[in-house]
């Protein structure tokens, strides 16, 4: 039996030197995530803490100490990049007087075919803006019944990068923009408050698993970025920009936009892939919005048969 536990004791030591091993390479890689298939290494901060944790713990109960510093400064550094959104609870701050709107925002995922639980996201939060993407014609039908309680829309129904705007408020100024050399339209369209208008920006740039598709994910970037930046008035970013806070492209999106990420405050907010738990997923997609533009709460709505968790967000101008 001593035997045996102790040659447990050696496979679990090994297994954890290996695990803590590609933890450390992989933080090391995630610095360089301006380059193709590197920036995949700055996505997973929340995995690479948890693992971490992990593997202080079993060097702690092995009483191995030697290997126990690098396993601590690893998760401290990957949490550094988790802070902004763990360390303050923004929806405890008051909410200020002014416009309220509150937008959903969805990834039905084209060959989903449960309309009828959208639907039920959408009733059960009683959005002012609905945003849909990867519509193609056969979304457009099944949600149509949208139209009876947002008399204002725009669809861009298509096999790949579809989407759709559902609207209580009228529309100025709609454009559908092609933004890169993809089939991922943009809808950018002014939104009447009636005080005031908001100017609102739906993207869905390409996954960016090739050299091609790495390209114009970031050229929607580039566009979208100079497009916000040069809009006077409230601005809202909103989609599945698929990346995460923690890629060097969103932090330049970010800067060169003059826009926030409504997250921070309120948690990571993962979404994406379902049916994973939350601390497996990832936080891709996103609202941005400009400094005029209050964020009073974000949450994830409930799953509606995709891969992505909607999320819902109150705002107040």
């Amino acid at each position: 039996m001593f035997i045996a536990d102790m040659i447990t004791a050696v496979s679990v030591y090994r297994l954890t030197l290996l695990v803590l091993t590609i933890l450390v390479l992989l933080t090391l890689a995630s610095q360089f995530g301006q380059f193709l298939f590197l920036e995949l290494t700055t996505h997973f901060r929340l995995q690479y803490v948890i693992a971490s944790v992990a593997c202080a713990v079993v060097l702690t109960l092995l009483q191995s100490w030697k290997f126990l510093p690098f396993a601590i400064l690893c998760a401290i550094l990957n949490a550094v990049y988790l802070g902004p959104y763990l360390t303050s609870n923004a929806s405890d701050q008051p909410k200020p007087n002014g416009i309220h709107l509150r937008l959903l925002h969805a990834n039905v995922l084209e060959t989903n075919t449960n309309y009828a639980d959208v639907l039920n996201v959408v009733k059960e939060n009683n959005p002012d803006v609905v945003v849909l993407q990867e519509v193609t014609e056969e979304w457009s039908e099944g949600v149509k019944e949208l139209r009876a309680h947002f008399p204002h829309s725009a669809i861009e129904s298509r096999l790949h990068g579809g989407m759709a705007i559902f609207s209580r408020y009228p529309f100025d100024n709609l454009q559908t923009l092609n933004l890169d050399e993809t089939t991922h339209v943009a809808i950018f369209v002014k939104v009447n408050l009636g005080q005031r208008s908001m100017t609102l920006l739906s993207m869905h740039p390409t996954t960016p698993i090739t050299p091609t598709k790495f390209k114009n994910r970031n050229r929607q970037f580039t566009e979208a970025a100079g497009l916000m930046r040069k809009t006077d008035g409230p601005k809202v970013l909103i989609g599945d920009l698929n990346i995460t806070m923690w890629s060097p492209y969103f932090k330049t999106l970010i800067q060169n936009s003059g826009l926030r990420d409504s997250r921070i405050g309120f948690g990571l907010k993962t979404s994406w892939p379902m049916p994973l738990p939350s601390f497996l997923r990832l936080p891709i997609d996103h609202c941005l919005v400009s400094s005029d533009v209050h964020v009073d709460q974000l949450k994830i709505g409930d799953t509606t048969g995709s891969d992505h968790r909607p999320i819902i967000v109150d705002l107040t101008f």
